[in-house]
């Protein structure tokens, strides 16, 4: 049997990485963290470069399409 755990929170940010003299990015990531007002589930994070970043994105944007969509759909059938 497999439990959900819902998160509360989704937040992304910019991280850098810069050579020995500190003067020079050497790569870029986002750092997207989940985390639970409640406090009952460890916060997770994930380091994703940019293009996993972008795939990421456009994943979402797909799912959020569907569910707009058959949201609308079925509120129109009633």
């Amino acid at each position: 049997m497999t439990a959900w755990h819902h998160y509360s929170e989704l937040n992304a940010c910019i991280e850098t990485q810069t050579d020995w003299s500190g003067d020079h990015v050497v790569r870029t990531f986002v750092i997207v963290t989940m985390t639970d007002e409640r406090c009952e589930l460890d916060t997770a994070v994930c380091k994703l470069t940019i293009a996993e970043a972008r795939e990421l994105a456009f994943e979402l944007l797909a799912v959020a399409e569907v569910a707009e969509h058959g949201t609308r759909t079925r509120g129109d059938e009633r």
